[in-house]
């Protein structure tokens, strides 16, 4: 089982977060997804009033749309919802995988996580995008990359990942 949803927007969702119930309907979520699910009839069975993603409830309340099962549905729908020609994205953004992903083996990163691994900033990261200087899918307004992409720029950028400082030239003491 995955560890983690990374949604369109770039927020990662630990599924550990999740309850057995909680789990339980993402799992029938995910078939109806899968499945291709007419975008009003997912949304209705996420927003459906007793439905776990509600938390039990019937409204949409603040705490219901922080939660994480809410979240992780309303990006599914989302996906559906683009695929299906209800909502729109950029032109270059694409929903071909949902957004679940295996810490051990994540396919892509954040441009924040890219800044850190390359020793710069997220600006930096978006501006070298944009300049087709590293290779990113878009999705939406947000920019995933590739962990091998940015292993290649921070070697070419001669940078050091941030949290790990620079070897000084240090004297050696004489004892």
């Amino acid at each position: 089982m995955p560890d983690a949803y990374v949604t369109l927007t770039g927020q990662r969702i630990a599924l550990s977060e999740l309850t057995r119930e909680e789990k339980v309907f993402l799992g029938k979520a995910v078939k109806a997804y899968e499945a291709g699910e007419a975008f009003p009839n997912f949304v209705n069975r996420v927003n459906e009033p007793g439905s776990p993603a509600l938390q039990g409830g019937q409204w949409v309340t603040e705490e219901v749309a922080a939660s994480p099962i809410f979240r992780i549905c309303q990006d599914l729908g989302d996906r559906l919802g683009v695929a299906q020609g209800f909502l729109t994205l950029g032109e270059n953004s694409s929903t071909e995988d949902a957004g679940f992903t295996k810490q051990a083996g994540r396919d892509y990163m954040s441009c924040e996580d890219a800044a850190d691994q390359a020793g710069v900033t997220a600006e930096a990261i978006r501006r070298a995008i944009r300049e087709d200087r590293l290779p990113a899918k878009q999705v939406g307004r947000t920019y995933l990359l590739e962990p091998k992409a940015v292993e290649a720029y921070a070697a070419r950028s001669g940078r050091r990942p941030r949290g790990k400082p620079r070897e000084k030239n240090a004297r050696k003491k004489s004892a």
